[in-house]
């Protein structure tokens, strides 16, 4: 019969709470680590591992399917938020993105929070424990050569894979005046880098794959509704979880939330921590209140773009059949990731409209020259765009706010916890945000469009019916027009439960004892990148911190 008992229960089995309960039972072979998973194990799934199918698995069984509430920024759209709902959460579902934030992302987080423990020095030593990094000659100051996650670059993950348009793209941007960068994951991560990815010889690494979950107990399909508490010495302590088909767990030492930047704050609502107006309509006693559960939510907004290429019989993008060998399917099609600072005289007026909602410590740290603040990628395939065939004649851009000021909220829509959680983006609120995203987006057509690298490769934007077109010379009104009909997140929702109002800089939820939060729900400011780089710095972080107070 399985045990109702641990010393750990870990809520939620994705990316941290992988990588926390992996952790925490190589340090203590001892100890009882459980996980309650709401999805399945889709260990023996072989869409999950590879590159072809990969598109498909955003609103399949494996995802959440969350949607925003409608967006009045983005023309009043309702949003999909797509979440990993499996063991493996969100590294089973996400296209393999490896990126740390600039080094000034995580020293305005360690300010914020009077931490230097969540500085970009203080992470440092956790980012290289969680990485096996590709390039042995790397920094060993900045790069982990052992760790559990694989990190490759396109170039480096196969000799074979050799995208033509490789060059031309770099050479468009080094063009236009961006500079290239050697690493771009060692905290300077301005300039033209090299994509890198977690795939693993074309082989999806799954955090459950990356960090062992031997001698971990799971239980999965298990939909956690609230932790419970106990009174000890006058103070609210976790001492177990109540599912929502009634079996309860009991924990002998802590619980840990890892359910992700959605699911964490509702779990912690439903148990009784959030605005007590909210928690009394839906019946729920007060244990905390507080109302920053749910606030801060933030999400890495972007645009993307098609582009058809001239002479497309060239094999230039996937869907050739001049690009059929495998080797080209052992990743995301990409080569570089450019992330660009935006110039003081566009962004300097733009701060201003925001004074009265931006935090004198976010604006002074969106002005560090040099910070990068938006993302371009472009990708050798029309990914996942309805009704566009995949024949080698497009590719595709993805424009990414990399530190969104835009804040939204989560809440919840009554006291069951088979309920999805209200999901309030507010993408694309704030004046840095239109600025910021406007210029990427300007930038981004001036090297496709514009530049001599590439003008034999490019011929023009490709439009929907009803869409206007743009150009490098389009005014900031047009390309906010497009953005606001098109726009989309790249589905990396953060900051819930953010550190200095939800939890304390321990990762313990404030008001009770025995109760942590391990995701990225305790990001406290916007970190660019893509975030499972930073997740799991996070968990072996969070590791640390669990067994020094044990």
């Amino acid at each position: 019969m399985e045990s109702t008992q641990a010393d750990y229960i870990i809520v939620g089995g994705g990316l941290t709470g992988c990588a926390v309960a992996s952790r925490l039972k190589q340090r203590d072979p001892a100890l009882d680590i459980l996980i309650l998973e709401a999805g399945s194990d889709p260990s023996d799934r072989e869409e999950t591992k590879t590159f072809p199918p990969l598109f498909s698995l955003l609103g399949s069984d494996l995802d959440w399917k969350y949607e925003t509430v409608p967006q009045p920024n983005t023309a009043g759209r309702v949003h999909p938020v797509h979440a990993g709902k499996a063991l493996g959460g969100g590294s089973v579902i996400n296209f393999g993105g490896w990126s740390r934030g600039d080094a000034a992302d995580y020293d305005h987080w360690a300010r914020v929070v009077g931490d230097e423990r969540w500085s970009y020095r203080g992470l440092l030593p956790f980012f290289r424990r969680s990485e096996s990094f590709f390039d042995r000659n790397a920094d060993p100051e900045q790069h982990g050569f052992g760790g559990p996650v694989h990190v490759t670059s396109v170039s480096a993950s196969d000799p074979k894979r050799r995208f033509p348009l490789r060059e031309p793209i770099k050479d468009a941007w080094l063009e236009i005046g961006e500079q290239f960068n050697p690493d771009g994951c060692s905290g300077s991560s301005a300039g033209v880098s090299e994509f890198l990815e977690s795939w693993r010889d074309g082989q999806r690494q799954a955090a459950y794959d990356a960090y062992s979950l031997d001698g971990v107990r799971r239980v999965t399909e298990a939909v956690v509704h609230k932790a419970e508490f106990i009174e000890k010495d006058g103070e609210k302590v976790a001492s177990g979880v109540l599912l929502a088909d009634g079996r309860r767990f009991k924990a002998g030492k802590e619980i840990i939330l890892a359910a992700g930047a959605l699911r964490t704050p509702q779990v912690l609502m439903l148990s009784g921590i959030g605005p007590s107006r909210t928690l009394s309509k839906y019946g729920i006693p007060t244990v905390v209140d507080n109302p920053e559960v749910g606030r801060n939510l933030t999400d890495h907004f972007a645009l993307y773009q098609l582009y058809k290429l001239r002479n497309p019989e060239r094999g230039l993008a996937l869907g050739s059949p001049l690009l059929s060998d495998p080797a080209f399917t052992k990743g995301l099609p990409t080569d570089w990731a450019v992330n660009q600072a935006v110039p003081a005289e566009i962004l300097e007026p733009a701060i201003r409209k925001d004074e009265a909602n931006l935090h004198i410590a976010t604006a002074e740290s969106l002005l560090i020259p040099g910070r990068p603040l938006v993302e371009t990628l472009v990708l050798y395939i029309p990914a996942g765009v309805p009704n566009i065939p995949v024949d080698g004649s497009m590719i595709m851009t993805s424009v990414m706010l990399l530190s969104s000021t835009s804040r939204g909220i989560v809440s919840i829509a009554s006291h069951s916890p088979t309920d999805a959680p209200v999901v309030d983006s507010n993408y694309f609120d704030t004046e840095v945000d239109k600025a910021t995203l406007i210029h990427g987006s300007r930038r981004t057509m001036q090297a496709l469009l514009e530049t001599a690298a590439l003008k034999d490769y490019v011929e023009g934007e490709v439009i929907s019916p009803g869409i206007s077109t743009l150009s490098a010379q389009s005014s900031d009104e047009e390309f906010e027009a497009r953005i606001r009909v098109t726009g989309l997140a790249h589905h990396h929702p953060a900051g819930t439960a953010g550190m200095g109002t939800v939890v304390d800089a321990d990762l313990r939820v404030k008001g009770v004892q025995a109760l942590r939060v391990a995701d990225a729900s305790i990001l406290p400011v916007g970190i660019g990148g893509h975030p499972q780089a930073t997740l799991y710095a996070v968990a072996e972080q969070a590791v640390e911190m669990i067994l020094q107070g044990q």
